[in-house]
């Protein structure tokens, strides 16, 4: 074997060792679970929204949801569709800090994210995020799950999803039909 064979084939020995480092760096900052929220919608009766000072609670009976102190708006069902089908399926794809100092940077802070706590029929605690717009990529949201000081990015932005105002959640029911079999009498 010659002297250029020998050098081919350290360079490439070196590229494999350089490779695997690199693999395995990329493991560690992989999640274990992609899935945020390993729940399903009969699984939640209520939900609890809060950014900084303002909150939002809407509670499920069994038949229909309300929003918690305030009774003339009718929840919105297709709201209320679009809520369950992304925060419940939204899944974490990268890592972005295990620092809590930059939590507020990434805005799942105390006081930067909008917290969510899903709970069950018991009113005990399913899920919580802290969730906060991703600066870096429109379509995505930062997430922080429980208290784990880890700041991960998502598939998806649900950012929105999370209003604290009542008009988002709910409409003011339309007027009675009048009745079209009354008869006035003279």
């Amino acid at each position: 074997m010659g002297k250029h064979m020998k050098r081919l084939l350290i360079v490439l020995g070196v590229l494999v060792v350089l490779f695997g480092i690199n693999q395995m760096q990329q493991r560690g900052r992989a999640s274990s679970s992609d899935q945020v929220f390993d729940l399903q919608r009969d699984d939640v009766f209520s939900f609890d929204i809060t950014k900084g000072e303002e909150s939002i609670s809407l509670l499920y009976n069994g038949a229909s949801w309300s929003i918690q102190g305030n009774d003339t708006l009718v929840v919105k069902e297709n709201t209320m569709n679009s809520f369950f089908d992304n925060v419940l399926k939204v899944k974490r794809t990268s890592l972005v800090s295990r620092n809590e100092a930059k939590w507020e940077k990434f805005n799942v802070g105390d006081t930067t994210g909008t917290q969510l706590v899903l709970m069950d029929h018991n009113g005990e605690s399913l899920g919580e995020i802290v969730v906060g717009r991703s600066n870096a990529e429109w379509s995505s949201s930062n997430i922080r799950v429980g208290n784990e000081s880890e700041v991960y990015q998502t598939n998806k932005n649900i950012s929105w999803q999370l209003n604290t105002s009542p008009t988002h959640w709910g409409e003011v029911p339309p007027p009675p039909e009048p009745d079209s079999t009354a008869v006035d009498s003279l």
